[in-house]
């Protein structure tokens, strides 16, 4: 059997090109961009094993029926059909997200995808008011954590995230993490927790209110809460506003990488650079 493997890490097999037959691969990704009229989805997938390595590319999808209900961020499972000469996409399915098994209560108030998404004023934790409205004509990523949490896949993870977006576009876009935890996260254990990170204060800002103005801000973006043994169980919700203030691609869970969170940022900001 003889290989191939390219600069960018394919893998196949030489009689991928000289066989009619096809062979299967199984792929999770996360949807950066859709275009209805050619049936294609632009996906950052993870490692395709024996096929390639994860990376941000196009991909023809077999089934018009398939790019139904899909939005950018949506975390996906599909199959990979490759003949001698095409690539197709297939069976793609919406990749499951829960708690425990736990059946979740919808959030309510949840902003839909290209909408606008309501004005807020929340306490950064510097102690001054933030206002959603502020950041007009800036791409702005939200997520939700709380210091005390003590799971390092959900919180840590998601912080880990942002700190590596503030790497990688810096002074190009702005980050809001919001406590679910206002009694304890005041803005001085924020500015604390925003230290940890190395946190720049003028583009990461950590936020705060009281109960009823964060329960509210996090149905918007589908996010629930409640108190669990001395915790917080939560969904958890990435969310990407775009520089008119609309609700542009939202990634629930927190199974994704931080290469797929930067390409959809980055898909995000070349289509603002080309509509400007």
């Amino acid at each position: 059997m003889f290989y191939i493997s390219s600069s960018r890490g394919i893998v196949f097999s030489l009689c991928l090109f000289l066989c009619s037959c096809a062979h299967h691969f199984h792929a999770q990704g996360i949807v950066l961009a859709i275009d209805r009229p050619n049936q294609t989805l632009t996906i950052s997938h993870r490692a395709i094993p024996g096929y390639m390595e994860a990376m941000s590319m196009p991909f023809h999808v077999e089934a018009a029926r398939d790019l139904e209900h899909l939005t950018p961020g949506s975390r996906i499972d599909f199959q990979l059909k490759v003949t001698r000469g095409a690539v197709i996409a297939r069976h793609v399915h919406f990749e499951q997200t829960a708690v425990d098994g736990i059946p979740l209560p919808k959030a309510d108030d949840k902003v839909a995808i290209g909408e606008r998404m309501p004005d807020f004023t929340l306490t950064d934790q510097a102690g001054r008011a933030v206002r959603l409205s502020g950041f007009q004509g800036q791409l702005v990523a939200v997520d939700f954590i709380y210091t005390r949490c003590p799971l390092p896949d959900v919180c840590p993870r998601l912080s880990a995230n942002f700190a590596r977006l503030q790497k990688r576009y810096a002074g190009r876009m702005v980050l809001l993490s919001i406590t679910l935890d206002p009694r304890h996260d005041t803005p001085e254990v924020l500015a604390e927790y925003a230290g940890r990170w190395r946190a720049d204060s003028h583009t990461w800002l950590f936020l705060t209110g009281s109960e009823d103005d964060i329960r509210k801000v996090a149905g918007h973006f589908g996010v629930v809460y409640w108190p669990e043994e001395g915790a917080i169980t939560h969904t958890s919700s990435t969310a990407i506003i775009d520089r008119a203030g609309k609700l542009a691609a939202l990634v629930e869970g927190t199974s994704f990488s931080s290469q797929q969170l930067i390409d959809l940022v980055g898909t995000e900001l070349g289509a603002a650079t080309t509509s400007n």
